[in-house]
């Protein structure tokens, strides 16, 4: 005999923000991010190895969708562990921000208050989070794709060593971005 419960705007929104869940407009974001982002090794494999576009596309186009997956969904991970590490950092300066914006306004009570604080503070640490995984994501994945294809993997064949670390270097990332710390 379980009552469904319907919880209130506040608890709802405490409840997203806790969600590993990413918006549609995050998800298409991280999605164009990572294409670009995987795209452009190809670039660079083209031209330091005088490699021909038709020799390599089936190869190119398997690592660059593997690697926008990878790197997709590290970003994704990522948010959600940088979104909760800053809103704790935010909250004071979103809560004076709040309370300045509404010193003057004696009709809003001190449960709205809380309630816009609550959601800017969310929305602060969303959108924070956002740029912040796409920026260590990218530096990683091309800091480790260098060592990767110029250090390691050097001698291979140029195809298979632009496979090994376009993917390589996203599957380091999508492992790392698994990290609890």
């Amino acid at each position: 005999m379980s009552k469904a419960t319907k919880f209130s705007k506040e608890e709802e929104l405490l409840l997203n923000s806790f969600s590993a869940d990413v918006s549609a407009q995050g998800s298409a974001l991280f999605l164009v991010n990572s294409l670009v982002t995987a795209l452009a090794p190809v670039y660079l494999f083209y031209g330091v190895h005088h490699l021909e576009i038709s020799d390599g596309l089936f190869v190119w186009a398997i690592a660059v969708a593997g690697a926008t997956y990878l790197l997709t969904w590290a970003a994704k991970n990522q948010k959600h562990q940088l979104k909760h590490k800053l809103v704790l950092k935010r909250s004071q300066a979103v809560e004076r921000e709040i309370n300045k914006k509404y010193a003057d306004d004696k009709k809003i009570s001190r449960k709205e208050k809380e309630e816009h604080v609550l959601y800017r503070r969310n929305e602060v640490a969303d959108s924070e989070a956002t740029w912040l995984a796409i920026f260590f994501n990218n530096v990683l994945f091309f800091s480790l794709l260098l060592i990767l294809a110029f250090f390691l993997f050097a001698n291979l064949n140029p195809l298979i060593n632009s496979f090994v670390s376009i993917v390589g270097a996203a599957g380091i990332v999508a492992f790392i971005s698994t990290s609890k710390n």
